[in-house]
């Protein structure tokens, strides 16, 4: 007897929370008649208040669209900042092998001085010295080097030498004193060029072609990274969008309920329904206020997850989202072939690969030019000017009074060239892995887009599968709603139809929802996910 007053006392507490969930005047006045007969029984307690919800301290939710996620997402991810960084490093790179262009100057300025150089009888007092010269030099296309060379030098000798013969009247030894300056001026143009190794403008261009794939490597990867924070965030509100609509079908789904519990009420008070069929839609009730409790914390939730793939603010009062979207789905073939064709074209990572391999390819070319021999030949030519002053060298140096020409030719060879053929082999290896690497990135990108199309079309089928479940259900619901007007079916029976109804909704709503995912994995790997959203990073 207790137990079952105990139950009626929570009866009524629960009667009591539901108050504030009725949607007319009859209800509420119906469930307060309930509330007071039952809080009139023996141990009847006063019903607990309503707990507060979320919003409360998750604060209001904001209400966004896709494309303004996809800005913030874009604006806001360290990933792309730093992509871009990188970019802008190797493009600095590039430019450093610019300097292959530039044309080098070079200046020297020496001098010296000996004084009082004993040289056997000869004393040289004053030596003086001094040299400047000038370099203008650049490397050439075909991997040699010209050079334009200007130099003038100054030399200051003074002499006293002290002879064995003596001076008759004095009888002390002569001694004869010399002094003589001299200018050299000369300008020579040069030309060094390889004959065998280091010849050739692949070579001389070698640094700059790799650091354009370097570069275009970075420019793939900031694109592999925008595709794949706009696939995040696009997944994520679609998360975010399941869990609105389920929140809101188990709403519909509770309004049913209490519906079911008005008329079962109502009948209950004509003494046309027994009192014990309201427990069963009661504890349904219960269950379904559980049900959309749970539902907004996996909204929360999502809302969260959205923030934290957009870069979106996460506090206080900034938790929350709201979205609204056209759950459609499109009715339109997807192709196998054809599509995983484009995505070989469009795949980021098998571009990239591409540039590793030419660039690879190209370490082989400069690696292997170093198995040839240093074959080098030099030609020197250019007028030479010598005389006592600077002027008269000047003149004597433009006069061409004298020209020289100089050329050599250099041989070396290492006999081993174990260095050279190791670092070839290495680099061979090294390509081979990336031929392997690319075959089996195909094999990854022909099965992901091989999945996501079995999923559009699995979900399509079982959005209409779903869908027939629904109008069954509906029709049951009518059934067996009948029937229990008929005295033939209890409210379980009835409440489990609309379960049934619920979870076909729900069924049908994850089915659209798999086919959106699906859809956005097609489009990231044929290429078209950025222009779809308007995204451009390149």
């Amino acid at each position: 007897m207790m137990a079952h007053d105990s139950m009626r006392a929570r009866l009524a507490c629960v009667l009591f929370a539901l108050l504030a969930g009725v949607s007319s005047h009859a209800e509420a006045d119906v469930l307060g008649r309930v509330l007071k007969a039952a809080a009139d029984q023996p141990g009847g307690t006063p019903p607990p208040q309503q707990s507060s919800d979320l919003t409360g301290w998750a604060g209001e939710a904001r209400a966004i669209a896709l494309p303004e996620l996809l800005q913030i997402a874009l604006r806001t991810a360290p990933s792309l900042a730093s992509a871009q960084l990188d970019i802008a490093v190797a493009e600095a790179r590039i430019q450093q092998t610019w300097a292959r262009h530039d044309w080098v100057a070079r200046a020297q300025l020496t001098g010296s001085r000996v004084n009082d150089v004993p040289q056997g009888s000869t004393i040289v007092t004053k030596d003086l010295r001094l040299a400047g010269t000038g370099d203008l030099s650049r490397a050439l296309p075909t991997g040699g080097t010209v050079d334009l060379h200007v130099s003038s030098s100054y030399e200051f000798i003074h002499t006293h030498t002290v002879t064995d013969t003596t001076n008759p009247l004095t009888g002390e030894p002569i001694v004869f004193d010399s002094a003589g300056a001299t200018w050299t001026n000369d300008i020579s143009g040069s030309i060094t060029q390889p004959l065998l190794r280091g010849r050739g403008r692949a070579l001389y261009d070698a640094n700059e072609v790799r650091a354009t794939l370097a570069r275009d490597v970075a420019v793939l990867a900031r694109r592999l990274l925008a595709i794949q924070t706009v696939q995040a965030v696009i997944s994520a509100y679609w998360d975010l969008v399941l869990a609105e609509q389920t929140v809101a079908i188990t709403r519909a789904s509770l309004d049913l309920a209490r519906e079911r519990l008005r008329v079962t009420t109502i009948g209950a008070e004509g003494g046309k329904v027994p009192r014990s069929e309201i427990p069963a839609v009661l504890q349904i009730i219960a269950t379904r206020e559980e049900d959309v409790l749970n539902g907004e914390l996996g909204v929360l939730n999502a809302s969260i997850a959205v923030r934290r793939a957009t870069g979106m603010p996460i506090g206080a009062g900034e938790l929350g989202l709201r979205v609204a979207t056209d759950l459609d789905i499109k009715d339109q073939p997807f192709d196998l072939g054809p599509l995983v064709e484009r995505a070989y074209a469009a795949s980021p990572e098998l571009a990239q690969l591409a540039r590793q391999d030419q660039s690879a390819t190209l370490d082989i070319e400069v690696t292997e030019n170093g198995l040839l021999p240093q074959l080098d030949a030099m030609l020197s030519l250019g007028p030479t000017g010598t005389a006592g002053t600077f002027a008269d060298a000047t003149s004597n140096l433009v006069k061409l009074n004298s020209i020289s020409i100089n050329g050599s030719l250099t041989f070396s060879q290492s006999l081993g060239r174990h260095e050279v053929l190791g670092r070839v082999r290495e680099q061979r290896e090294l390509r081979r892995k990336l031929a392997v690497n690319g075959i089996d990135l195909r094999a990854q990108v022909a099965q992901t887009m091989a999945r996501a199309v079995a999923q559009i079309e699995l979900a399509r089928r079982r959005v209409t599968l779903s869908q027939r479940a629904i109008d069954l259900a509906n029709e049951n619901i009518k059934i067996e709603t009948d029937r229990f007007n008929l005295g033939k079916a209890t409210n379980f029976d009835v409440l489990n139809r609309l379960e049934e109804l619920r979870q076909a909704e729900l069924r049908k709503t994850q089915a659209m929802i798999d086919w959106h995912k699906a859809e956005v994995v097609v489009q990231a790997l044929t290429g078209d996910l950025l222009p779809m959203y308007g995204v451009a990073v390149d």
